[in-house]
């Protein structure tokens, strides 16, 4: 069940919502942790009663494993670490298993000659989430930062729904703390915030990533049909993939942040302007922040982080990098995007201690070129296909694939899903002509041209991305003493918006969220 599914908004959500409501309201803390798992339970095992069973599965083996932990006051005593090693491998052994195993043979069969046999993987509902917040739990317990065990806490904690299909990657000393407080909090100012971040998040997906995806979508399956393209067919698509992209996870952030406002619970903020950042480094603290966050705490400073030289640093950056990319997805493009952004980050190490300093200007320009170039990487099915495409970005392959006149070609007709709108104008202004040589076109036939509206979408995703502020600024969360009143301006903001997701959602047919597959 997506969170943006006419089940989940109609059906599941108001009932949520009316449970937790008149538990809260007869002071049951408990009975409102049962009731807020059981749903968060339902909404797990709505596609299989798999995914229930593994939440179940990891909820019981973690905790145990944490309390035994736990129960070893001395932090040296050797039993602690052998069992943070089984709890660890416990959990990395789940998510190889279900996500890695065929990667794994298919590998083994190209290099050994071998011919294992290949299952398609079912990949459980967030596991890769799922595993990070276990993987942080028990390395908290193990270094004495978790100290309190409350069974129904922890089984929300891993089991609540807004953040189950792709995070953000929440820790149990945030998150837990905040539940009893949550059950007084619950506020008519506080429900109007998270309606307002859910329907930001909302017309982020339906509107805006959803409609940029017909305009990426193409490129990539053109190309891994091994199909090829000019450098502005192949830019064109590698930008629309870079703001769809954004404003897919950024609009889910922003609905799982909403729902878990309507409950009384704070989850981190996971984006931060991203596209605005000036240097890779800058990236990487306002992208995904949870999962660099995580990266950080739980993998580049265990390794060593910058306490051994520059090349031990560099070291550990590109093994944190290639294994952030192995960790969204078990293709050798996703290693190589990883590696990428380990390189980017090594060049920027390394341009830093030589004291090199560039403008605002140029350090925007090569972050953004840099990071939509590896997208192609992230998206591409195969190498060879995220190959083609590289070539098609540094213009090996011409301008365009067909040709200039060709291309002005595609000018001359409307996009075919504007035809009806252009029924409207005047017959006068529809025989409008421009002729040049022996080419001629309508003026009207230009703005709803394929080409034409493949340039609005990508002028306002800029205007969007970099000039307007972003969902925490324009809400003014950092600043926790104003909450956000349900004002007749923000009602009608709120309205707005609705409408414009409701116009989307008949006209198109809305895809699931990019991140919920990995």
């Amino acid at each position: 069940m997506a969170l943006h599914s006419f089940s989940f908004i109609a059906g599941f959500l108001p009932l949520s919502i009316l449970l937790y409501v008149l538990l809260n309201k007869i002071g049951q803390f408990r009975l409102a942790l049962v009731g807020l798992i059981g749903m968060s339970l339902t909404f797990a095992g709505w596609r299989s009663g798999w995914d229930m069973a593994l939440i179940l599965l990891s909820m019981c083996a973690n905790y145990l494993i944490g309390f035994s932990i736990h129960r070893y006051t001395s932090l040296l005593s050797a039993k602690r670490k052998y069992l943070l090693i089984l709890g660890l491998t416990i959990n990395l052994a789940l998510l190889g298993y279900f996500k890695y195993s065929t990667f794994l043979l298919e590998n083994i069969n190209v290099v050994m000659g071998t011919a294992y046999p290949l299952s398609t993987n079912y990949l459980p509902l967030g596991i890769s989430f799922l595993t990070f917040q276990q993987i942080a739990y028990l390395v908290d317990v193990y270094r004495g930062q978790v100290t309190t065990f409350h069974v129904l806490e922890y089984g929300l904690f891993c089991s609540f729904f807004p953040k189950l299909l792709a995070g953000p990657i929440v820790r149990y000393g945030e998150f837990a703390p905040q539940l009893r407080s949550a059950m007084r909090s619950f506020s008519s100012g506080a429900f109007a915030e998270g309606i307002t971040l859910f329907s930001i998040g909302l017309f982020k997906k339906l509107v805006l990533a959803d409609t940029l995806a017909a305009y990426a979508n193409p490129i990539f399956s053109a190309d891994s049909q091994g199909g090829e393209m000019g450098l502005v067919e192949a830019w064109g698509g590698i930008l629309a993939y870079t703001f769809q992209l954004y404003f897919d996870f950024s609009g889910y952030t922003d609905m799982a942040l909403g729902l878990a406002k309507l409950f009384g619970i704070v989850l981190p903020e996971n984006f931060n302007s991203p596209y605005k950042a000036t240097s890779i480094t800058d990236f990487w603290t306002r992208w995904h922040m949870t999962l660099s966050r995580f990266l950080r705490d739980y993998l580049y400073i265990p390794l060593g982080g910058n306490r051994s030289g520059l090349l031990r640093q560099q070291l550990h950056v590109m093994i944190t990098m290639a294994l952030c990319g192995l960790w969204h997805g078990a293709s050798w493009t996703f290693v190589i995007w990883g590696a990428l952004h380990g390189l980017y980050l090594m060049i920027n190490h390394g341009w830093r201690k030589l004291g090199g300093r560039c403008s605002h200007a140029v350090g925007w320009s090569l972050t953004f070129l840099s990071v939509s170039v590896a997208w192609v990487w992230f998206r591409a099915e195969t190498v060879s296909a995220a190959l083609r495409i590289s070539a098609s970005l540094a213009g090996l392959n011409g301008l365009w694939a067909n040709g200039l006149r060709e291309a002005l070609h595609s000018l001359e007709k409307p996009a075919p899903q504007f035809t009806a709108f252009a029924q409207f104008f005047t017959v006068d202004t529809m025989k409008v002509a421009i002729s040049f040589d022996r080419w001629t076109a309508f003026p009207i036939n230009f703005l709803l041209s394929e080409p034409a509206l493949h340039l609005f979408w990508l002028l306002a995703s800029s205007l969007i991305v970099l000039r307007l502020p972003n969902t925490h600024e324009w809400m003014h969360l950092d600043n926790h003493s104003l909450p956000v009143a349900f004002t007749m301006r923000r009602g009608m903001f709120i309205g707005a918006l609705l409408f414009l997701v409701l116009l989307a959602s008949i006209t198109t047919h809305p895809s699931g969220f990019i991140y919920q597959n990995f």
